[in-house]
């Protein structure tokens, strides 16, 4: 069962037990809550050519690719200062490849694979080994195109930003709307919002493709907005968590240690 993922998602935000990587940019922790500008990296300085402006958007692509939480889950499409200069079309088939191809997505992928082989899900994939490799295929096949359609092949059509640009400080519900919003609303090349035609047509196109490898008795058009309504339900956890989880990663991890109070000689 697909929803695995999302279930994953939603224990990581409840959790909290352990940090985001390293990557996660750390601010001072002073007496008092900081305002939100003291926790977010300086804002990209604007590049006058663009070749100025490629190599920019390769550096700050390079250090999205190394942000995970837990250290584990991938989180190469949050924007986390909430600005970035706008990538090319290469650079968001390399981003969408980099989710795609992630060993945390083939990890997933197992165990949606193994728990849809213990409740017989698809029973005319079969059992045993054969069975679970075509479940797992199929599982791995819906991650992957709907990343790919999402964030490569669809941004680059219409001009849009793939990535997740955090907003990072207000109050909760405000943060909460900007997050899910986001399914539906996105930034394009130009720097305006739009509305996001690459994520929730990525996700039909990728439901419809999902016709193509799973059984007869399957198909359908039920089975395109099953396999994409999974995929929009587990984007919209991954927005919360990367709008909220580098702010407890913040106030758990990246705190100011006090140092131990001198003791008096004997």
């Amino acid at each position: 069962m697909i929803l695995i993922r999302t279930l994953g998602l939603l224990a990581l935000l409840a959790a909290t037990s352990t940090g985001l990587s390293a990557q996660t940019p750390p601010s001072p922790a002073p007496t008092t809550p900081p305002p939100a500008t003291t926790t977010r990296p300086s804002a990209p300085q604007p590049s006058t050519t663009t070749e100025d402006r490629r190599a920019q958007a390769e550096r700050e692509l390079k250090q999205e690719e190394q942000q995970r939480m837990l250290g584990v889950v991938p989180a190469f499409t949050d924007v986390l200062n909430g600005q970035a200069v706008p990538l090319s079309s290469g650079q968001k088939f390399r981003l969408a490849l980099a989710d795609g191809v992630d060993l945390f997505d083939f990890a997933t992928s197992a165990l949606d694979a193994a728990l849809e082989q213990q409740s017989n899900e698809f029973p005319e994939y079969g059992s045993g080994f054969t069975g679970y490799a075509k479940r797992f295929g199929a599982s791995y096949a819906d991650d992957f195109d709907g990343e790919l359609w999402s964030e490569g092949i669809l941004p680059s059509v219409f001009h849009q930003d793939p990535r997740y640009f955090r907003l990072g400080h207000g109050g909760f519900r405000h943060r909460l709307g900007y997050s899910l919003f986001a399914a539906v609303r996105c930034r394009g090349d130009n720097g305006k919002w739009q509305f996001n035609a690459s994520n929730l047509g990525g996700n039909l196109v990728a439901g419809s493709i999902s016709n193509a490898y799973y059984t007869g008795a399957s198909r359908g058009i039920g089975l395109t907005f099953q396999r994409a309504s999974i995929d929009i339900a587990e984007g919209l956890v991954q927005l919360l968590a990367n709008e909220f989880y580098p702010d407890v990663s913040q106030a758990l991890f990246h705190r100011k240690r006090k140092t131990p109070a001198a003791t008096a000689a004997p």
